[in-house]
């Protein structure tokens, strides 16, 4: 029976972005999946700008750029009765340059460290993958699958099996995290719940991802990264010549029996003369959303799809799972440390499952605006009528709160402030070091970006210098607690972050600030790390 500190169960982008940020935080980890390739199906299009930031703190985010859409190209989402037939509006949204300049130009503390970027599954989990297998920390194995786990008092025996020879294995860890996805066995064993409901008036839709030239068709009313036509999805995957449509079903069982002839049904719908070059792939998927009614048991995690799926609208599914890996692995790692306390893997679930039960709802809300729409055309709405709604109701991929604003506001490892905490907007990302934030982003007087000088463990963010700073450092210390001190002599950024110390978690939100030395920095230090209430040092 092997031991690891950590099993990861699902190699996913999740579960990658998983085993790198244990990494990071320099703990080994068993990275386990059945399959040996990467994914051929283009599960998602757009790795947004929070997770971004985070493949920036990982060391791979220029990696996945250059796999991704180049950065000149926007993202414009093009709305129609079809191609076939007229176009009703465009909404029109920013390239990567043009986010970089508008940040650079504004330096407000608004934009993020790292625009979104336009990239399918298929050519981001080889990145993932590569950097994976070339870390010292990660352990990659695939062509096992995950069965059964037990766990004690000190730790997680899991029961899995080589796909090839039938081999059964068994790995000793002290904690597992399972991103295995949707239909999560790590879930199932441990018999956690799910809410799940579907998409009335969507009861099942059709894939085909194919490659075609022929954008004088695909282009006749503009460029675009998504096409909505209500009866059908395009997404333009790479801007040269992969694209995915998605077709809407309209009765529940017309896909239980798959079109024999997947272009010719693509071509019948869209109604042109489109040249399609080959289909690489098609599939039959039920809308629908799931929420695990837990996020732990024991010493077992969930994390990404397996805690949470989501409709693709507004790419919140893979881009929440993210934000769930670089949480997990930072209270894991300080529980493998031995100086995470006992409320520090309880804080994962009060932590995460409130984002991912508003990232749910938002794109519920989302797909809403898509059925709304569709529903006044076949009320017989003019397109103008129907392009104002578009316009009043958008905000698909545009949720700068959700993607950046989200706050662990109720998390047992963070200091509270007094009085009223800040107001929120899903549409718009308020800049605040509010504990439980993400701290706002912005370039110093130098240029230097503020977010590169956070460390992998915590970072003590110090506008004052002058010593302040010491009792807070020496407290860490004191508890094994590896803390970055960032001295930052720029009075424009003290402004914007409110306070002359903030104290940030590996993750990057903020986990207690102040004008002034903590009155009990021992106690500052307990609480962070889940062990508020025991002796101060360990």
């Amino acid at each position: 029976m092997e031991p690891a500190p950590v099993l990861v169960v699902g190699a996913g982008p999740v579960g990658m972005a998983t085993a790198l940020a244990l990494a990071r935080q320099g703990v080994r980890c068993i990275l386990a999946d059945q399959s040996s390739e990467t994914s051929a199906h283009p599960k998602l299009d757009f790795v947004n700008a929070r997770s971004m930031e985070f493949l920036r703190q990982l060391g791979v985010a220029d990696d996945v750029r250059a796999a991704g859409v180049a950065p000149g190209h926007p993202a414009d989402v093009v709305w129609s009765t079809g191609l076939a037939g007229t176009p009703i509006t465009t909404w029109a949204l920013p390239s990567v340059d043009e986010e970089r300049r508008r940040f650079a130009a504004h330096n407000d503390g608004t934009g993020s460290a790292e625009p979104g970027q336009r990239i399918s599954q298929t050519e981001l989990e080889p990145v993932l993958r590569a950097h994976c297998r070339r870390h010292h920390r990660v352990d990659l194995r695939t062509g096992l699958r995950f069965d059964s786990l037990t766990q004690d008092d000190q730790g997680v025996t899991s029961h899995l099996v080589d796909v090839l020879t039938g081999d059964r294995i068994r790995l000793r860890s002290r904690y597992v995290i399972g991103c295995d996805g949707a239909s999560s066995r790590v879930r199932a064993v441990l018999g956690i719940g799910e809410d799940t409901f579907g998409v009335p008036g969507l009861p099942g839709a059709f894939m085909v991802h194919f490659k075609s030239r022929d954008r004088g068709s695909l282009h006749r009313h503009g460029p675009f990264w998504h096409y909505f036509a209500f009866r059908y999805v395009l997404i333009a995957q790479d801007e040269v010549d992969t694209w995915t449509a998605h077709v809407n079903g309209v009765r529940p069982d017309e896909f239980d029996t798959p079109p024999t002839d997947p272009a010719g049904f693509l071509l019948d719908v869209l109604g042109t003369g489109l040249k399609i070059e080959k289909v690489l792939l098609t599939s039959r998927w039920r809308p629908g959303f799931m929420l695990a009614d837990r996020y732990r048991a024991g010493r077992v995690l969930l994390a990404g799809d397996a805690a949470h799926r989501m409709f693709p609208t507004g790419a919140y599914g893979m881009n929440t799972g993210i934000g769930d890996a670089m949480d997990a692995a930072w209270k894991v790692a300080l529980m493998v440390r031995h100086h995470g306390g006992p409320a520090l893997l309880d804080s994962y679930e009060t932590d995460r499952r409130p984002v991912g039960l508003r990232n749910m709802r938002t794109s519920h809300r989302h797909i809403g605006v898509h059925m709304k729409a569709g529903a006044l055309l076949r009320d017989g709405a003019p397109p103008a009528a129907v392009a104002a709604f578009l316009g009043e109701e958008r905000g698909e991929n545009e949720y700068r709160g959700v993607e950046l604003g989200y706050r662990y506001d109720d998390s047992p490892v963070v200091c509270p402030d007094d009085g009223a905490a800040p107001g929120w907007s899903p549409r718009a990302y308020t800049p605040t070091t509010w504990p439980g934030s993400r701290p706002p982003s912005l370039l110093l007087g130098d240029g230097t970006p503020l977010y590169d000088l956070f460390g992998p463990s915590f970072t003590l963010v110090d506008f004052a210098g002058g010593g302040r700073a010491a009792p807070l450092l020496n407290a860490a210390a004191a508890q094994g607690v590896a803390v970055r001190h960032a001295v930052v002599p720029d009075a424009a950024a003290r402004e914007l972050w409110e306070r002359d110390l903030v104290l940030l978690r590996p993750d990057h939100h903020v986990a207690w600030r102040g004008n002034a030395p903590p009155a009990d920095p021992d106690a500052v230090v307990r609480r962070v790390r889940g062990a508020a209430g025991v002796a101060a040092r360990v």
